[in-house]
């Protein structure tokens, strides 16, 4: 049976009841023992090996995972750390040194070799009393002997590729040929994963503490921690959204084995975590077509799945994927993101979501977002220079993950945080894959380094070009402006070790890691260098931009408007020129998609004004609350636009903003002992403060150590009703939880609310 079967009937049968949350413990046995004829007592075999896995996990800083205290017992090790077990022989016989071979054999694959490290082979001697070999190697050294038991420590090897491995033990009598030895095949499966806290780790985190270097106390945050947030939301009113990661989850290292397994990628190259990182990034989308986790949709049409704000955390996501083993629907950047973050801190890998506000799409890696308008100012649908008629585009806000790793693949310098993303945007190498990127090396515009560090740069710190149709022009277009600092406006992460369920104090604006300050000499010498290894982007940075006229525009920007509220459109109009000008000026509002794209029209208007010499102008557009309240989507995300043309000059100005419509929140009360094992009584509450119905409600709700991913349905919600729903939870460890709830309905989504919880014995 090969090996991608048997996982798949593993697969199969660690399927959750997520209505009854019953676990099937015994499908955790994929392999079967070998049926071999019962040996002579004479002849030394094994009864049965004991992995106590729960005093391995704690040293392994794995004992959180749920798999270690489930049956039959199942050992979640880091690799480059030793481990303890116990071999009980038949029959009562000890082992004897002299006289009896006891060989152990650990696997990887189907096809485990040596030769690629997917195979160690240990012979008990018996007098083993230290570990002596070197880190990337397997070694064993005898703790102790009982009459009918052995205990032994073996060293697991720093570069041991991660996955299921399977122990089979040999044993037999020194003076019998080799093929009779008596083979027994350990029923338990053994994790081996990543260890950043071993400094011969690949993936090792270090800090310096008095002089002396160390683990870096953040892996508690980047590896350990199972709750944080993901930024969401336009710049200027982006906000830090709960997300559960939950990788201690029975379901989440079965799926990652499986996502691994799925992509084809040889069983030895896991033992690099840049290998391995780019094929999580493949297989969390399912864009290829090869099963991964999330569809990805972005056009607010969920009917057939789950809306992607609707989702809490990556537990249920996992959950569904291994119980239907089919993609779910649906996800979008920060769903993909939340997800790659689990899987890799689930691995052993340090992660962290980032957030890009106003992030940019280059489909055609020309280092610029290009906009076209013909020569009336009406802009273009597709852009005339690329051939596959993609247009660039401008996301309010983009998520992808850093993932902490050397890359011995590059030159010096260029290890530490690596750029990976999940979100099927373009194909790398044939596929929807992204990253490991060197976030130093995209700070320096070293775009030839591997991998995609030119797609994530020009996310960042792209140009942003208009162009208008200009028939005296070589290629047909004139520059009529560019903006060099719309792109990149915040990066942002969660702050360690802060958590904050009220407002945005755990922001941690980590910009100047991937870009130096806007405007500099560093940053324009940066991008400058990314254009130079571009035939394409070295033609488009050739024609200039047109020099200043004489008329200045200025949209007036929005950051925040509370949902309810009207607003208006304002631009204002400054005449420099001793003469009068003519200006012909569009001003429009629209609600759109957080990926750019247009979804509805609110408010279009046309005009032309008379501008006296010296003279100084507003113009405004009225939007009513009762304009854009049923063109709302997901995020509330809407933009202004404002273009105008100066008559005598042919001056052209074209300018944008974006701003978030604020929704209400969820609040969230606990009252009890806050005890573990006594009970909880939790309220959600939410107001209905709009001026409409809302239908098809339902509150999801998450928190680790409180409760699994749960929802409840409600009635239609009436203009001004208030949805109370109350439950009982009881707390399973003692500690800091946080219990996260998001409303949703069929009219908006996006609603959050979360609170700290802190239980005792």
């Amino acid at each position: 049976m090969d090996f991608l079967h048997e996982l798949d009937g593993f697969f199969r049968r660690i399927q959750i009841d997520v209505e009854s949350r019953r676990r099937a413990d015994r499908a955790l046995n994929v392999y079967n023992v070998l049926s071999v004829p019962k040996p002579s007592k004479s002849i030394l075999a094994v009864d049965k090996v004991y992995f106590y896995a729960k005093n391995n996990a704690t040293e392994h800083r794995t004992v959180r995972y749920e798999l270690v205290h489930r049956q039959p017992e199942t050992a979640i090790l880091r690799r480059g750390q030793p481990f303890t077990f116990i071999i009980r022989f038949a029959d009562g016989k000890s082992f004897n040194p002299g006289k009896d071979i006891l060989r152990l054999q650990f696997n990887l694959g189907p096809s485990p070799s040596i030769i690629k490290h997917t195979q160690g082979i240990l012979n008990v001697q018996g007098d083993e009393e230290e570990l002596t070999k070197e880190s990337d190697q397997w070694d064993i050294r005898v703790v102790g002997k009982d009459a009918d038991t052995i205990t032994l420590q073996v060293q697991i090897p720093v570069d041991a590729p991660i996955g299921i491995w399977k122990l089979r033990i040999f044993t037999g009598a020194t003076d019998e040929p080799a093929e009779r030895l008596r083979l027994y095949d350990c029923p338990n499966d053994i994790y081996i994963l990543f260890n950043p806290w071993c400094e011969d780790d690949s993936v090792y985190m270090e800090s310096e503490e008095n002089g002396r270097s160390k683990a870096s106390k953040l892996l508690d945050e980047y590896v350990l921690a199972d709750v944080g947030k993901i930024w969401m939301g336009a710049y200027g009113t982006a906000r830090g959204r709960e997300w559960v990661f939950g990788q201690y989850d029975d379901a989440t290292l079965p799926v990652c084995m499986f996502l691994l397994e799925g992509c084809g990628l040889p069983h030895f190259e896991r033992a690099n975590p840049v290998v391995v990182s780019r094929a999580l990034t493949k297989m969390v989308n399912q864009a290829d077509g090869d099963n991964g986790i999330l569809v990805g949709r972005w056009d607010g049409k969920y009917d057939d799945g789950t809306a992607p704000a609707a989702w809490t955390g990556s537990v249920k996501i996992i959950e569904d994927y291994l119980t239907t083993r089919r993609p779910v629907k649906y996800g979008q950047c920060w769903v993909f993101a939340g997800v790659l973050t689990t899987v890799c801190r689930a691995l052993g890998i340090p992660a962290r979501p980032v957030s890009n506000l106003v992030s940019a799409h280059d489909t055609n890696g020309t280092f610029t977002i290009d906009r076209f308008f013909d020569a009336k100012g009406n802009a273009l649908e597709s852009d005339p220079f690329n051939p596959g008629g993609e247009t660039d585009s401008i996301w309010n806000f983009h998520v992808w993950v850093e993932a902490w790793m050397a890359r011995p693949d590059l030159p010096k310098g260029y290890g530490g945080w690596q750029a990976i993303d999940a979100t099927p945007q373009e194909r790398s190498a044939g596929f929807y894959q992204c990253g490991p990127a060197s976030v130093e090396a995209i700070r320096k515009g070293q775009v030839g380094l591997a991998y995609d560090v030119a797609f994530v740069l020009a996310s960042v710190n792209a140009d942003c070009v208009n162009w208008k149709e200009d028939k005296t022009s070589e290629i047909g277009y004139v520059q009529a402006s560019c903006d060099r600092y719309k792109v990149g406006k915040q990066i942002l992460t969660k702050k360690p070790f802060v958590f904050d369920t009220v407002g945005q104090s755990d922001t941690d604006d980590i910009t100047d890691t991937y870009k130096s300050s806007e405007g500099s000499n560093e940053e324009r010498i940066s991008l400058l260098t990314a254009v130079g290894s571009s035939v394409r982007a070295k033609r488009f940075f050739r024609y200039p931009e047109k020099s200043a006229e004489d008329v200045i525009f200025d949209l007036i920007e929005l950051e925040r408007i509370p949902i309810g509220e009207s607003f208006n459109v304002i631009v204002t109009l400054e005449n420099r020129s001793k003469q009068v000008r003519t200006i012909n000026a569009v001003l429009s509002a629209t609600t759109n998609f957080y990926n750019g794209v247009k979804a509805h029209l609110v408010r279009h208007a046309t005009a032309t004004y008379i501008l006296q010499p010296m003279a100084r102008e507003e113009l405004k557009l009225p939007v009513t609350s009762r304009d854009y309240m049923s063109k709302l989507v997901e995020y509330g995300i809407m933009k202004l636009c404002a273009s105008a043309t100066v008559k005598e000059t042919n001056q052209t100005w074209i300018e944008e903003d974006d701003f978030q419509v604020i929704m209400p929140s969820v609040d969230i009360k606990v009252v009890g002992s806050k005890k573990v094992g006594q009970p909880l009584e939790v309220t959600f509450t939410f107001v209905n403060v709009l001026k409409m119905k809302l239908t098809q409600c339902k509150i999801a709700f998450e928190g680790p150590g409180l409760t699994r991913s749960d929802f409840r349905d409600y009635p239609d919600l009436a203009p001004g009703e208030t949805l109370t729903i109350k439950i009982n939870l009881i707390p399973k460890f003692a500690g800091e939880h946080s219990l996260i709830a998001c409303f949703d309905s069929k009219e908006f989504t996006e609603i959050t609310g979360s609170v700290k919880v802190v239980t005792s014995k």
